[in-house]
C-alpha cells in the first residue's frame, strides 16, 4: 500500500544513508571572517593619466570625477618612491576625490592608507605651506561616519615635496564597495595649490559569509558605471550582448558547497504485512538553479524570458562567463575542462531498494548538494561592474539520499487492522440493488420458472 505524504512525518527511529559517489564527504566548514587582505583600490598611485616629469596631466583615472584636476609627473612630485601624485586643489578650485573600494562587503573592517605632501606648485606661497595643509578624508555613507582632518607637513621652500607616509583611516564598512572621499579644505588665496596625495591603498578584514541567505531570496545585484551607480539591468544587457563582453570573476571568500535543505521525494510506503518488504523504486529528484539576476527581474514585475528560473537559457551569454569565471576560479586557466564545472540544472535517477519491516512505514528524502557561487562581471570598455549572486547543483559534493522509517500512527495502525473490504462488494445473488450484472426481464407473455437445485 503506498500514499503520498504533504510533510514531513514527527517520529523517526531508524535511518540509512546512501550518496551518489563512493565516499561520503562533508560540506566544508562554514566560512569566517579570514586575516587582512588587501581591497582593490584602483590607480591608487595616480600612475594614469601619465605625466611628464617634472609636468602635469588632466584627469585622474577611476576616480570621480575623473575630469577635473591633475597628476603630477614623477619628477615634479618628488615622492620618495617615484610615483605620480593628485593635487586636491587646482585650476582655482578645491577638490573632492572619490573612489570605491572594490571586493568589500558591508561589515568589514577596512585601513586606508596613503601618503601626502604639502603642494609643490610654482604659485604657492610660502605662507600656505610652512604650516602644512589641511583636508579631509571621509567614508560616504548614509549615516554618520568619521570625517578627519588631516594637515600635512610644512615645508620652508616653495616647491620642495616634504611627504608623510603611511596615513591611516578606519572605518566599518556601511555597504558593499565603499567609497572614501579626499577633500580640500584649502580655500587660501592660490586655490591652484594645494596638499598632493599618492599611495592609496587599503586592507580589509572581511566580513564573514552569511550563511543563513536563502537561495530563494538571494541578495539584490548591484551595478556601476564607474564609480557611479548604475541600473542593473543595464549591466546585464551589456554582458549579454556578445559572449566575449564581460569577464566573471569569483570572490572565493563568499563562495562555497553546501548541503541544503532536505525533503522528501517519492511515496511513503506502509507495511501491514507480517514479513519484511522490498520495495524496488525508481527515483528521480531535480535540483533548479537559482540567482540574483531572475530574482531582480521577477520582483520588478518584468520576468526574464523564455525562462523565468535558468539564467543560462533566458541570458545565455552571461551565463557561459559565469562558467568561465567558475572554472578558472576552480584552477583551470583555460577555462574548457575541469573536474567539477558549473552546472546549473541537474537531474539525477537512483534505484533504490529500501527494504520496510512489519508494522513501519520507510520514504526516502534528498539532501541536495549546492554551490553559493559570489562574484562581479566586469567590461573593461564602459567600466561597466556587475555583483551578482548565483546559486547551483554543486558537482564536487554527492547528494545524500534517506531511507527514513518510522512506526505507523494510530490512524495507520487501525487501517492495517481493518478488515478486507469485502461486505459491501456487488454480488449477483444478493438483491437486486446490489446485483453486479443487471438481468434483463424476462419477455412479454413468456412464462418463468424456478427449480431450487436441492429441493
Amino acid at each position: 500500500m503506498t500514499r503520498r505524504l504533504p510533510h514531513p512525518l514527527p517520529r523517526r527511529v531508524l535511518c540509512s544513508l546512501a550518496t551518489a559517489g563512493l565516499a561520503l564527504v562533508a560540506a566544508p566548514p562554514a566560512a569566517v571572517a579570514a586575516d587582512t587582505v588587501d581591497a582593490h583600490v584602483p590607480n591608487g598611485t595616480f600612475a594614469s593619466p601619465v605625466a611628464p616629469d617634472n609636468g602635469t596631466a588632466a584627469g585622474h583615472t577611476d576616480w570621480s570625477p575623473d575630469t577635473t584636476g591633475v597628476v603630477f609627473g614623477k619628477a615634479l612630485a618628488q615622492h620618495p618612491l617615484g610615483y605620480q601624485a593628485a593635487s586636491l586643489n587646482w585650476n582655482g578650485a578645491a577638490l573632492s576625490m572619490r573612489t570605491r573600494l572594490w571586493g568589500v562587503k558591508a561589515g568589514s573592517h577596512l585601513t586606508l592608507s596613503w601618503d601626502d605632501s604639502p603642494g609643490v606648485d610654482r604659485r604657492c606661497t610660502p605662507e600656505q605651506l610652512k604650516d602644512g595643509q589641511t583636508y579631509n578624508v571621509s567614508l560616504i555613507t548614509a549615516g554618520p561616519a568619521p570625517d578627519p582632518v588631516v594637515t600635512t607637513k610644512g615645508t620652508d621652500t616653495v616647491g620642495t615635496a616634504n611627504w608623510t607616509t603611511g596615513r591611516t583611516f578606519e572605518f566599518d564598512a556601511t555597504e558593499d564597495n565603499p567609497m572614501v572621499s579626499f577633500d580640500s579644505a584649502e580655500q587660501r588665496t592660490s586655490l591652484s595649490c594645494g596638499p598632493l596625495i599618492t599611495n592609496v591603498t587599503a586592507k580589509q578584514t572581511p566580513a564573514p559569509a552569511d550563511q543563513k541567505i536563502r537561495k530563494e531570496q538571494l541578495p539584490g545585484p548591484k551595478a556601476y558605471r564607474g564609480n557611479d551607480p548604475l541600473e542593473p539591468g543595464v549591466a546585464v544587457d551589456d554582458c549579454e550582448g556578445s559572449a566575449t563582453n564581460c569577464v566573471f570573476t569569483v570572490d572565493n571568500r563568499y563562495s562555497y558547497p553546501y548541503y541544503g535543505q532536505t525533503r522528501i521525494v517519492g511515496e511513503v510506503y506502509i507495511n501491514c504485512t507480517r514479513n519484511a518488504v522490498v520495495d524496488d523504486r525508481r527515483m528521480e529528484n531535480t535540483e533548479p538553479p537559482y540567482d540574483s539576476l531572475t530574482q531582480y527581474y521577477a520582483l520588478k514585475g518584468t520576468p526574464l524570458v523564455p525562462s523565468r528560473s535558468d539564467i543560462s537559457q533566458s541570458r545565455p551569454n552571461l551565463a557561459s562567463q559565469v562558467a568561465a569565471g567558475f572554472s578558472m576560479a576552480g584552477g583551470n586557466s583555460a577555462a574548457m575542462n575541469t573536474s567539477s564545472p558549473l552546472t546549473w540544472s541537474r537531474t539525477t535517477t537512483k534505484q533504490l531498494n529500501p527494504t520496510i519491516q512489519p508494522g513501519e512505514m520507510s520514504w526516502i528524502e534528498v539532501q541536495p548538494a549546492r554551490e553559493r557561487v559570489v562574484g562581479s562581471f566586469a567590461n573593461a570598455r564602459n567600466k561597466y561592474r556587475l555583483d551578482a549572486t548565483f546559486d547551483v547543483p554543486s558537482s564536487s559534493l554527492p547528494d545524500r539520499y534517506y531511507q527514513r522509517t518510522g512506526p505507523l500512527t494510530d490512524v495507520e495502525l487501525k487501517r492495517c487492522g481493518s478488515a478486507r473490504p469485502t461486505a459491501g462488494t456487488p454480488d449477483n445473488g444478493a438483491g437486486p440493488d446490489k446485483r453486479l450484472l443487471t438481468v434483463e426481464a424476462p419477455p412479454a407473455g413468456v412464462p418463468t420458472r424456478a427449480v431450487p437445485l436441492s429441493p
